[in-house]
């Protein structure tokens, strides 16, 4: 698995060098509504983070719709935590987290879901919309492709799905859970 998913954050140059060009129309998986591709934004190059460790920042990227508009400010908020979840859309566990925070979206009033899986498996969220449903729920989750390279600085490689959540003030993090989580579990977090 750890093989599997090393080679998969190896391909991630993919979806950002095909849909980054100006003009470029959305890769298939990117006409689903409430789908994403996250780019990269500016690091401050002196400054070095383990953004695997609980208080570090969230790292810096920005998040594009299917019509490159930049969506970050609407995904990320300003108070609601963020839910951050690492996930593979063929993932049996991570489909049945998805169902269960979804089956739950009533209590994300303020805080955000953003599921982000690697860019080789942009021809899967269409099976993952299949089984999840998550387009019927675009004002509490969004589902991304990582151009920016947010894996390999946030997975622990330990179990999918990872949810990492983020103060919503801060965007520091404050918790990450690794495979299946209750909403007992998240409910202290979740605003």
């Amino acid at each position: 698995m750890l093989r599997k998913l090393l080679i998969i954050l190896a391909c991630s140059g993919f979806v950002s060098n095909a849909y980054a060009q100006a003009g470029a129309t959305a890769p298939e998986g990117f006409s689903i509504p409430g789908t994403a591709v996250i780019r990269p934004a500016a690091d401050d190059p002196k400054v070095k983070f383990d953004y695997k460790q609980k208080g570090a920042p969230l790292p810096k990227f920005e998040i594009f719709d299917q019509y490159q508009d930049n969506i970050t400010q609407k995904v990320i908020g300003k108070s609601g935590n963020l839910f951050l979840m690492v996930f593979n859309p063929v993932c049996d566990h991570c489909e049945e987290q998805t169902r269960l925070l979804l089956k739950n979206d009533s209590l994300f009033k303020e805080s955000k879901l953003l599921l982000i899986a690697a860019p080789i498996q942009v021809s899967n969220l269409s099976y993952f919309n299949a089984n999840t449903h998550f387009s019927s729920h675009t004002k509490t989750v969004t589902v991304t492709v990582d151009s920016a390279r947010v894996l390999d600085k946030i997975f622990n490689y330990v179990e999918l799905p990872q949810i990492n959540i983020y103060d919503g003030k801060t965007k520091r993090l404050l918790k990450t859970f690794n495979g299946i989580k209750s909403i007992d579990s998240l409910s202290s977090y979740i605003q």
